[in-house]
């Protein structure tokens, strides 16, 4: 075996050192390199779930929009009928005289006990916009007839007026039958 002088010897040995930190140097990377890739393929991994889960959402979202396009659709559809039936019904109100003689009686205040009372009840503010002699708010200025069960008259126009009340614009006084005595004296009679 040859001699191996010192020189020499630690040049081998640098050598040997040089190719052991090469080689560290190799094994770190490629560990380094292996976490990384392992790091990187998660993600992907990661990345590929939620591409899934956001088309899943985008698929539902569209056909959610699309059922509320149908909705709206049919709404509108549900709306335009309604204003035509509206618009029916404004034209028919607007051509329906009332019945002459037309009464109500108001439901709350029915007593048995009491006979009824004819009262007249009128608004000429309110039928002063209605257009048409024809038209129903007209008979607000000529007066809507009320039968109201009570003792008496006064009574009758008190419980009216305290539904149509004045400050409103409504006047409220004993109705005149045709053909009977008049009102006045039908009061006179019922106080005296």
């Amino acid at each position: 075996m040859p001699e191996i002088s010192l020189p020499q010897f630690i040049g081998i040995l640098a050598a040997a050192a040089n190719i052991g930190i090469a080689l560290m140097i190799i094994i770190l990377l490629g560990e380094r390199s292996h976490a990384a890739w392992t790091r990187v393929r998660l993600r992907a991994e990661e990345f590929i779930a939620m591409k899934a889960e956001l088309e899943v959402a985008a698929t539902e979202s569209e056909r959610a929009v699309q059922q509320l396009r149908d909705d709206i659709a049919t709404l509108q559809s549900q709306v335009q009928r309604a204003e035509q039936d509206m618009e029916a019904l404004h034209k028919r109100h607007r051509e329906t005289d009332l019945p002459a003689g037309y009464t109500a009686t108001p439901v709350d205040i029915v007593d048995r006990r009491y006979r009824t009372w004819r009262v007249v009840v009128r608004n000429p503010d309110l039928g002063a916009d209605a257009g048409s002699f024809s038209h129903p708010a007209h008979r607000w200025i000529e007066g809507r007839l009320f039968d109201v069960p009570a003792p008496n008259m006064e009574y009758a126009v008190e419980m009216m007026q305290g539904r149509f009340l004045a400050r409103d614009g409504y006047s409220v006084e004993p109705a005149r039958d045709p053909g009977s005595r008049d009102v006045k004296d039908a009061l006179s009679a019922e106080v005296g």
